[in-house]
């Protein structure tokens, strides 16, 4: 999938032409548009800023918006979490615009210092661009018209882009392709990455707590009294309930079947979309890495022969093992390594192979098959994003029938479905839990059950209903006919549930005493030797390895974070979920150098590249000293911004 979107966004061309109407996202200008001057004297709603004589436009704005998630996808391989948080949805309309403002800032002072690509160059690009050719290499104008097509670009559009990243690299890209990175830095942060923490834990639940006497009534008497919170019945309130969201118009909503194949295409053609539902082949391989051709050649030999990848480290000790499950091509470190990985059969033993850091044997263990998704694999999914796209569009049209339904129902019952409302009804307490303790089951995210449980329990009984707009625009309509007051429990009817709390805690406070002995024992003398002849030794985990590389997800962060950055023989003692953990840090180990020698190679490349966008964007700001820009209209901001978001989110599947 990231494969695919970077292929499209770096290796060709035309990806190249559009992403230069973000620019890079990692090159922005920093701060806020706080100090965009003008206000918004002389310009109508049709302008977001102005650079120079160029007013970027709602539309301009809007391409430069989806590129912008799409960038951000390719980051962070497909994961559309930042759209779900106003910060989120914040930052990637002012990365986009500040990114637009780049790169007329660019054309600005590529003209101010005489530059001016004339129609020639510009020809020659496009005729040079490979999406543009045809298989002998030769310029095709029908296959440039079917890309631009695709695109939505017109010739005028890819003239002026073409001009746009001509004046970019002339200005701006060129700028610090000469930059490495320190080798104090990088060897700091291969030694920080490549030692894990070997550790020994253990975790005691607070149930493993031994009272050894049962407690009286007066000690039941006084716990009751002190946690009274405890054994109260909160109030409920019965109410009537019915919901208009986008989700619920969505429903009402048929979606032709042409409209599916249109959809299907775009989808397709869009690399973002394509890179989420299709995937590149995958291979689980296991590879044993020497330093000469002949000891590459005998592990070879044996492997074919029948012997195990285990057997074979034993008989070769200085030999590095490394495993890779479900790797993509570019998952490999070395190209040589790679293209011997996937050119070897299921099953079989490759030759040896030459790689920067030696010679390396390859056995592929499994192959899974590139992954084209179908129409029909997706028609459902299309019809539902399809429909969620225009309900939230039609959703303000339908709020004036729903407040009419809502107004001519004093109990709610003649509210009609075709509109896209449902109804709901129930009993609830202020924390939007039914009687029985469970959660109600109240739709939408969190901001919507909260706006509805206020309403229920602000809102008078029997008071007639009214419309209520909510959060994305949902509405809703609430008829409370039932409250029943809270009460505290007497201690005579909540006794056994008394009894209960109070033992819990006493084993907790129990097992908080044993966990501090053995603690205490620990710091002295390790925690193996703490917990040895102890009943708690069976517990005990040795020997568990920490990696900042492969982070484990089988413990608390609370405990990773301790096995990580404590010293070697210190122990710490923690409460974490339901019981206390002890871990002491026994040793270090080293990761494999083949692994950290590619490690160290990728991170070169990425703080160099931090470091180039670091001196671009101080160039940049330079610029816009040069010619600020001006006439910043927040409101049109905000709204093409949260507008063209809430379309991907919907198309996403993140409303």
């Amino acid at each position: 999938m990231i494969t695919a979107l970077r292929h499209f966004l770096v290796d060709s061309w035309l990806g190249r032409v559009i992403a230069l109407m973000v620019f890079v996202s990692f090159v922005v200008l920093g701060g806020t548009f706080f100090g965009l001057g003008g206000g918004m004297a002389g310009l109508g709603g049709d302008t977001v800023v102005q650079v120079g004589a160029h007013k970027i436009t709602p539309a301009e704005f809007q391409k430069a918006i989806q590129n912008q998630v799409a960038s951000v996808l390719q980051q962070t391989g497909g994961s559309a979490e930042f759209l779900k948080t106003p910060q989120g949805r914040q930052e990637i309309g002012h990365t986009a615009l500040r990114s637009l403002i780049l790169v007329h800032e660019g054309e600005l002072a590529g003209r101010r210092n005489g530059l001016n690509p004339g129609d020639e160059t510009i020809r020659g690009v496009v005729f040079a661009m490979p999406d543009f050719q045809d298989p002998s290499g030769r310029f095709d104008p029908q296959k440039m018209e079917a890309v631009l097509g695709r695109n939505n670009m017109s010739h005028q559009d890819l003239t002026q882009e073409v001009r746009r990243m001509l004046y970019g690299s002339a200005t701006l890209l060129a700028f610090g392709k000469t930059v490495q990175p320190p080798a104090q830095e990088l060897d700091w942060l291969m030694n920080y990455i490549g030692h894990g923490a070997v550790v020994d834990m253990v975790r005691l639940p607070f149930s493993l707590g031994e009272v050894s006497a049962q407690p009286t009534d007066g000690q039941l008497k006084r716990y009751y009294q002190n946690h009274l919170w405890q054994f109260r019945q909160p109030e409920y309130r019965h109410a009537r309930i019915v919901i208009m969201t986008a989700g619920s118009v969505a429903k009402t909503i048929q979606i032709s079947d042409e409209d599916l194949q249109a959809a299907y295409r775009m989808k397709m053609q869009d690399p973002a979309e394509a890179a989420r539902h299709n995937s590149p082949e995958l291979r689980s391989i296991e590879v044993l890495a020497v330093t000469d051709e002949a000891t590459a050649k005998s592990l070879a030999a044996a492997w074919r022969g029948g012997q195990s990848w285990a057997a074979l480290q034993k008989q070769h000790p200085k030999a590095i093992p490394a495993t890779l499950n479900d790797a993509r091509l570019t998952d490999l470190p070395d190209e040589a390594l790679g293209k011997a990985a996937f050119a070897t059969p299921e099953g079989h033993v490759s030759a040896p192979v030459h790689t920067a850091a030696g010679w390396s044997v390859v056995h592929v263990l499994s192959v899974k098959p590139a992954r084209h998704a179908s129409f029909e694999s997706l028609k459902d999914s299309l019809r539902e994003d399809l429909a969620n796209e225009r309900a939230t569009a039609m959703l303000k049209d339908r709020q004036r029938a729903f407040e009419e339904a809502v107004a001519g129902s004093v109990t709610l019952d003649k509210v009609p479905a075709d509109i896209g409302a449902f109804p709901l009804e129930g009993s609830l307490d202020s924390h939007g839990n039914l009687p029985g303790g469970e959660p109600a089951p109240l739709p939408g995210d969190v901001a919507l059950r909260q706006a509805l449980i206020e309403q229920v329990f602000s809102q008078k009984k029997d008071e007639p209903p009214h419309v209520v707009t909510g959060p994305d625009g949902s509405a809703f309509a609430v008829l409370v006919d039932g409250v029943t007051p809270g009460r505290q429990e007497p201690y005579e009817a909540v006794q056994q549930a008394v009894k209960d709390a109070w033992l819990a805690d006493a084993r907790k406070h129990a097992t908080e005493q044993r966990v501090t002995a053995l603690y205490q024992q620990a710091k002295k003398e390790g925690l193996r030797q703490a917990l040895a002849g102890q009943k708690e030794e069976a517990m005990l985990q040795k020997d568990e390895h920490f990696s900042r590389l492969q982070l484990r997800n089988d413990v608390p962060a609370l405990i990773l974070r301790a096995a990580l950055e404590q010293k070697q023989g210190q122990t710490a003692m923690l409460q974490e979920g339901d019981g206390y953990w002890l871990v002491n840090v026994t040793g270090q180990y080293a990761e494999s150098p083949t692994m950290m020698q590619a490690i160290r190679q990728r991170q070169a490349s990425l703080i160099a590249g931090a470091y180039r966008n670091d001196l671009q964007e101080t160039l940049g700001m330079s610029y816009t000293r040069e010619a600020p820009p001006r006439h910043f209209n927040a409101a049109l901001f905000s709204d093409v911004n949260e507008r063209v978001l809430s379309m991907i989110s919907g198309r996403l599947g993140q409303q």
